[in-house]
């Protein structure tokens, strides 16, 4: 059993399927199919690159019609950036199906995601917290839920979404279908489980089938300061669709910065930048509007692109399982990839605790080698091209009539702030070194708020900005004054509206 359509999926899936490039069925994707069409609970150890996603959109639309009034198939995910992957992948699913999807998440206004429920739609994927939210204010029905899926469920218990998972559980009716993945198998995921599903089939893919086979692995033994010239070798064969991996984001920071001084297109992520540009960089990426992205570990985590075809580990990660997440970004959903790793002498020993971990061997090359492996699709490239392209015609269309509205409605006067978020001052500088994240971690364990109610956050030479929903935000400030960040106390305060995450005196 090989291909999509020997899995029990309808035609008009397995054409969208089939022009979305996947060839191929991933592991999970084998084992949990043919049981989630049967109508079974399903509990998976699946990490993200696995193929997890299309497994359950595929099984939850496979078993349910178009054209609800409200949802039938509910998807919990822990962040506002899965919830718009999950989302993303569904549109593409269902193209011929034509079931609707709306994401909701915080940190984002209220009003589109209403519209979206209010016009009906068939699937909703959301985190934990607005779900609750638009549930009790009537905007969100469960009555007609024959879907339930747990996305990353020991990620949302490590976010404090614990009572929030099992609220929405007990709302759903009780004679549904529940799919829950999970990338470890704790004693408190297996609790979740078993209080929410009835005789689940349990499938799970082992860390080794993480990479698949269709990636071609090659390690390139090279000097410090002579990484350059062989990634330079790397994009000159064939201009490939890359992530390259630092270790550091001093890293991640240099590289972004040299090549684009040499007018390369190219993005960066990392944890200390701003939620809003890592959102605005890994939109231009899927849109290949830019081809190479460079990026930390952490910030990548759930970077679900289908078209990567090469990954390259700039510097060899000491983990092996991170090695393996890292190359796994590419090869996805019957595709082939390609994985280069730089070793330096003193790195020499990383790469046989990749090959024991995996079960796998990786081939050394030299860098005159490079040119001679094939990297590139071209074919699949120009299809990908041409997509785009349909879909950046409707962008610009719609942007414009927007654009129209608001001129027409305001004249030239800016729009006033977002009044589903509030922006809270602290008194936090930009000289004690806080990353956004140390800053988020801090907000979620002061506060006790989740993640989904934390939207951008903007680190100034004299104070930290932090968006919050408006629904929190009094409870949250005055939780947040008086505590101590990096052994000093803390005072918080609404800021003034004319505030801007770009500050007028630049450090």
């Amino acid at each position: 059993m090989s291909l999509f359509n020997e899995l029990g999926i309808n035609k008009r899936l397995c054409k969208a399927i089939a022009e979305m490039g996947w060839t191929e069925p991933t592991p999970i994707q084998l084992q949990s199919i043919p049981e989630g069409m049967a109508g079974k609970d399903m509990f998976g150890q699946a990490q993200t690159g696995t193929g997890k996603t299309g497994a359950y959109s595929i099984v939850a639309v496979g078993r349910t019609k178009s054209g609800s009034s409200t949802p039938t198939t509910l998807i919990m995910v822990p962040t506002r950036e899965l919830a718009e992957q999950v989302s993303n992948e569904i549109r593409n699913l269902t193209k011929y199906t034509h079931h609707a999807v709306v994401s909701v998440y915080g940190g984002a206004p209220y009003s589109e995601q209403v519209k979206g429920l209010k016009a009906g739609c068939d699937v909703v994927v959301g985190t934990p917290g607005r779900i609750i939210d638009l549930c009790e204010k009537g905007y969100l029905h469960f009555d007609t839920v024959k879907e339930l899926v747990l996305d990353e469920a020991d990620r949302m218990l490590d976010m404090g979404f614990i009572d929030d998972m099992d609220k929405i559980i007990a709302m759903v009716p009780e004679h549904r279908q529940t799919l829950m993945f999970s990338a470890t198998m704790s004693d408190e995921i297996r609790a979740v489980a078993e209080r929410s599903m009835k005789d689940p089939i349990e499938v799970s893919v082992s860390h080794d089938s993480l990479v698949p086979e269709l990636v071609k692995q090659y390690y390139v033994e090279v000097k410090r300061n002579g990484k350059m010239d062989v990634l330079r070798d790397i994009m000159a064969n064939g201009n490939p669709k890359m992530v390259i991996f630092c270790s550091t984001k001093k890293m991640v920071d240099d590289l972004y910065e040299g090549m684009s001084k040499e007018g390369i297109s190219i993005g960066a992520i990392h944890g200390d930048m701003p939620q809003n540009r890592r959102e605005r960089t890994i939109r231009g990426f899927k849109a290949n509007r830019m081809n190479i992205l460079v990026a930390t570990d952490v910030a990548a985590r759930g970077l679900d692109i289908d078209n990567i075809e090469c990954v390259v580990n700039y510097d060899a990660p000491l983990d092996p399982e991170a090695y393996t997440h890292r190359i796994g970004r590419t090869g996805r959903a019957g595709r082939t990839g390609v994985a280069f790793t730089f070793v330096t002498p003193r790195e020499d020993r990383r790469i046989p605790s990749y090959e024991e971990y995996m079960d796998r061997t990786i081939e050394r090359v030299s860098r005159k080698q490079i040119p001679k492996i094939q990297i590139s699709n071209p074919e699949l490239k120009a299809m990908h091209v041409e997509e785009e392209s349909k879909h950046d015609s409707a962008r610009k269309s719609k942007r414009v009539e927007v654009v129209a509205k608001h001129a027409v409605s305001k004249g030239n006067q800016r729009a006033p702030r977002d009044a589903d978020l509030t922006v809270i001052a602290l008194d936090i500088p930009k000289e004690l070194g806080a990353s956004r994240s140390d800053i988020v971690g801090y907000v979620m364990r002061s506060s006790g708020i989740g993640e989904d109610k934390i939207g951008r956050i903007g680190i100034g030479n004299v104070s930290t900005f932090v968006e919050v929903d408006a629904s929190v935000a009094s409870v949250t400030m005055k939780a947040l004054n008086g505590t101590t960040f990096c052994g000093r106390k803390v005072r918080a305060s609404i800021a003034p509206a004319k505030v801007r995450y770009k500050q007028k005196n630049k450090g």
